[in-house]
């Protein structure tokens, strides 16, 4: 499947830009967010996921919704999807 892949704040040097389109054969978010360390070489995962869970302050939207509010990691993806990360952002 591809998904189009969206990274805010920091997380955009981590993955090397703003939005990529990914094909991969997984099936979750997880699979996604494993797909993209391998990707950028490692550094990505550590910085959103923590165990099997999503990081406290890390949000993950797929088509507009908080995966939270669905399955978490384990939310499935389909083709076409879109999947926004957004790192802890402080400041004022």
């Amino acid at each position: 499947m591809k998904v189009k892949a969206e990274f805010y704040a920091d997380l955009r040097e981590v993955a090397g830009g703003a939005a990529l389109e990914i094909e991969f054969a997984g099936e979750t978010v997880m699979d996604l967010v494993m797909r993209i360390d391998d990707l950028c070489g490692g550094g990505f995962k550590e910085r959103v996921v923590e165990g099997d869970q999503i990081k406290p302050m890390v949000k993950i939207f797929v088509n507009g919704r908080d995966v939270r509010g669905l399955k978490g990691l384990e939310t499935s993806l389909r083709d076409g999807d879109n999947v926004a990360f957004f790192p802890p952002v402080a400041g004022g």
